[in-house]
């Protein structure tokens, strides 16, 4: 989980903390995001400096430190770095929020957020861009993992005029959350906007284990160019 927010609704610290494990076990097998995170790393220089915004019980991070980076988490929930640690003794990991979070300017050559923005608003979507944009180094790629509300079904009416719906309620294992998605176009306008280029885009449809809906991914991957964000 990412970040706690007072614009929507608040991430449910208690709900992550006791359902980590639970958790872990309906979605440890997405293959997808391995191959994702491989192709990922393949791109950034050797022994790699990685931030992960969210990495949960470290399903991405396994896989990011074995590609050869170091890595450190920042996540919201006790409960679930508890495992992520476990599993990614190689990392390092801190209890934080995204949005309040700061490094010095150039400090990473990496920035992952895969399934941790959801319950971000649209401006706190962007501001997590701007941010992103001074932690990376030059050249420096950012990954992101969404769902892709077109693909997911979402009514067109729920948009607006950029290309984001807001509050969209989600049963997540017997708990309800409300998401906010961008359409792929509103994506790469946003990122745009904050100083990326987007170099690669991946979908999958992953079903997670249990009583879980299919969640139709969408994986972003974009390079810090010259320009900054405004």
């Amino acid at each position: 989980m990412g970040s706690t927010t007072t614009e929507t609704q608040a991430w449910d610290l208690e709900f992550y903390t006791n359902f980590a494990a639970r958790y872990h076990e309906h979605f440890c097998h997405d293959k997808v995001l391995g191959e994702v995170i491989r192709t990922f790393a393949s791109k950034l220089p050797a022994n790699a400096q990685v931030i992960e915004c969210g990495p949960g019980t470290g399903i991405a991070a396994a896989t990011i430190v074995a590609s050869g980076c170091h890595l450190h988490g920042i996540d919201q929930s006790e409960g679930m770095l508890a495992i992520c640690r476990q599993r990614v003794p190689a990392g390092t990991f801190e209890v934080a929020d995204m949005l309040k979070y700061s490094v010095p300017d150039s400090t990473y050559d990496g920035v992952v957020a895969s399934l941790s923005l959801f319950e971000l608003s649209k401006q706190e979507t962007a501001a997590m861009m701007q941010k992103w944009h001074g932690w990376l180094r030059p050249g420096g790629l950012l990954l992101i993992g969404t769902w892709d509300p077109e693909r997911q079904g979402v009514s067109p009416d729920k948009y607006d005029a950029d290309g984001c719906a807001t509050k969209l309620p989600y049963e997540f294992m017997d708990h309800t959350v409300y998401n906010t998605l961008f359409t792929q176009t509103a994506w790469k306008t946003m990122l745009e906007k904050a100083g990326f280029e987007v170099v690669l885009t991946e979908t999958d449809s992953f079903k997670p284990e249990g009583n879980c809906i299919v969640e139709e991914r969408y994986y972003i991957t974009a390079k810090k160019t010259e320009t900054g964000g405004i």
